[in-house]
């Protein structure tokens, strides 16, 4: 088959069809000869230079680390070109965790409720109703920081987004048992003590309903210590009520299993288009009711992994 034949069977050019044959005639092969690639603008030792930069501070960006290069040793590189570097080094962009300040009082406290309940089993934990409140925004939900670390490192979390709960759109109330969710409650504005005992008054007799037969005196209520769970007329309620809420350590978020239901909420709500209050009501709902009883379960299941790896972090945050 002559060389313009083979050209137009394989639609390349006739000249690198000659380069190729003309190469194999002379050498035997057509691999690229050792070191014949094209030399790296950067040393083995700037390229780790590069890599202890977004070590030291692991929210530098791609430009942050360009200038760095052009400042430090003279030398224009592209964003790809770092990016593949650290990549070299596998080193990933990812979201910086949401996680609360913690210090070391609140250290302490987490780290002493957590070896008070290492013993419980998912079947004492299946008996704890788990509730919370939470604000959703019609716009902005998610405010996100990259950084760069190992793929492996699963341990930074000094360098986590810090959590602020913002003011403004929907607040909602809802509890969370073994045997599913409870309803979603709206309510407006700021919650005060009246709001929050009025929807216990009305919403926890269900929740004790979905336990049936068993005993209420079993059944254990979970909530933080905001100011409107932990107020004098609330405590009158929970008296009255003779209802008797488990301790619970402040800024321990990842320990509340109904957080990682708002997670997931917020997650869902990407998908509707929210223009106003109402959308985005209509839209809660609906993806309220999307959330799987195999969720459910298997935050269940990952309380006792929650207890230990705080444990393991000495009472800081855990990655849940």
């Amino acid at each position: 088959m002559s060389q313009h034949e083979i050209s137009r069977k394989l639609n390349i050019s006739r000249n690198c069809i000659y380069q190729t044959i003309n190469k194999f005639n002379k050498l035997h092969t057509v691999a690229t000869k050792p070191g014949a690639e094209r030399r790296s603008k950067l040393t083995d030792r700037q390229k780790r230079a590069i890599k202890l930069q977004q070590v030291r501070d692991d929210t530098l960006s791609l430009n942050d680390l360009i200038r760095y290069v052009q400042t430090s040793f003279n030398i224009t590189v592209s964003r790809r070109t770092v990016s593949r570097i650290l990549n070299e080094f596998d080193m990933f962009s990812y979201v910086a965790p949401r996680k609360p300040r913690i210090n070391h009082r609140q250290q302490y406290s987490r780290l002493r409720w957590c070896y008070q309940h290492l013993s419980w089993t998912e079947n004492d934990w299946s008996n704890v109703i788990f509730t919370d409140e939470s604000n959703f925004e019609i716009l902005n939900r998610k405010d996100r920081i990259y950084i760069r670390r190992f793929r492996n490192d699963l341990k930074r979390f000094e360098r986590s987004q810090p959590r602020v709960h913002k003011c403004g759109g929907v607040g909602i109330w809802s509890y969370l048992t073994c045997h599913g969710l409870g309803p979603i409650v709206f309510y407006d504005g700021s919650l005060n003590s009246d709001k929050y005992t009025d929807i216990l008054d009305q919403h926890l007799p269900t929740a004790h309903e979905k336990f049936l037969p068993q005993s209420p005196r079993k059944i254990l209520l979970q909530q933080d210590n905001a100011r409107p769970h932990v107020s004098i007329k609330t405590r009158k309620y929970f008296k009255k009520k003779k209802i008797n809420p488990i301790p619970w350590p402040a800024n321990s978020a990842d320990l509340n299993l109904i957080e990682n239901i708002w997670s997931i909420l917020d997650d869902k709500l990407l998908k509707y288009n929210i223009n106003n209050t109402e959308q985005l009501k209509t839209a809660l709902k609906m993806a309220w009711m999307e959330i799987s009883h195999d969720t459910i379960q298997k935050l269940f299941e990952s309380m006792s992994k929650r207890i230990r790896q705080v444990i393991k972090r000495r009472g800081f945050a855990s990655h849940y």
